[in-house]
């Protein structure tokens, strides 16, 4: 039995049958607020600065699991560029859920206000953005006395020409992947979580009321680093789930980085979503069995393709 069937049993009272009923329900509304999400995020990378982008979403549930703590979004801000979030919350399940829609609330509500102010004076920083957004987000978790926290990763986008100025604030989270191409002939994966070529992934600590509590004023610190893609690159984001899972035979290794560069790799002519969906397979049969998938397990490829002239 799940954590929500039995607190609704708990709770309520409930028959086996008024269980399993409510159980379901709230499975397939969790499904289609999921889907909707997917539909919103390639809708948006759809008319993403006039050019048609082709992504590929992959998301899976730790087994056993209705909802999940994983969460991606794009908003369009009010200066015409983008912002891209991508998170990890701790823990699996309705309390991570809980968390984070949490988290999507601070993230809508600070959106909103930087709206009203773009309008005013026709400027912001995305420094100050992400620093609302992470202190709306702990003060909700603190007024509610959570000791859940959340690694995000903040990515503002803007376009010049054929090229695509990236814009990273990770609290805590992983940093993508990048394809870069030429001609549609693959040169490099780019991990950006490695020191390579000038690049420094710098971060900062996670977002959590008990983390600012043991950190004071550093809790405010936002890290900056910036990349530049070009059309034809691709740019795909991952969460821990993805490279966590252990072997079927060999509980102490893992899937690891590595193995999902060299999916990426080996599968980058094919489309976005026909990548991700590779990419789980290779998984699964990594893993085993799906009852040993212990966390939620989320992917977001981004295709730039080239623009050709005629």
């Amino acid at each position: 039995m799940s954590d929500i069937q039995y607190k609704l049993m708990k709770n309520a009272n409930l028959s086996i049958e008024d269980i399993i009923r409510q159980y379901s329900m709230i499975e397939a509304e969790a499904e289609e607020v999921r889907n909707n999400d997917k539909l919103t995020v390639k809708n948006l990378f759809g008319s993403f600065y006039g050019k048609k982008l082709n992504v590929g979403i992959g998301f899976q549930r730790a087994y056993g699991s209705i909802l999940s703590g994983d969460y991606f979004e794009l908003y369009k801000l009010p200066d015409s560029n983008y912002l891209f979030v991508f998170a990890d919350i701790s823990g699996h399940g309705l309390p991570a859920y809980t968390t984070l829609i949490r988290l999507r609330s601070a993230i809508t509500s600070t959106l909103k206000m930087y709206e009203k102010r773009y309008r005013n004076n026709q400027h912001f920083e995305y420094i100050d953005i992400v620093r609302e957004i992470g202190n709306a987000f702990t003060d909700i978790l603190d007024a509610s006395q959570s000791k859940d926290f959340a690694s995000v990763i903040f990515t503002f986008i803007s376009n010049e020409n054929d090229k695509f100025h990236l814009t990273f604030f990770s609290r805590g989270m992983h940093f993508p992947f990048i394809a870069r191409r030429f001609e549609n002939s693959l040169m490099d994966i780019y991990n950006l979580n490695n020191r390579e070529k000038g690049w420094i992934p710098a971060k900062s600590h996670l977002l959590g009321s008990e983390i600012r509590d043991l950190l004071g004023e550093k809790y405010n610190k936002y890290i900056s680093c910036h990349f530049v893609i070009y059309e034809g690159d691709s740019l795909f984001f991952f969460s821990d789930g993805l490279i966590e899972g252990t072997a079927i035979d060999n509980p102490h290794e893992e899937f690891g980085t590595e193995r999902l560069m060299d999916c990426l790799r080996e599968h980058i002519h094919l489309y976005p979503q026909a990548i991700v969906n590779t990419m789980y397979e290779k998984i699964y049969e990594f893993i085993g069995r799906p009852e040993r998938q212990f966390d939620d397990m989320t992917a977001v490829l981004i295709d730039f393709p080239l623009v050709r002239a005629n």
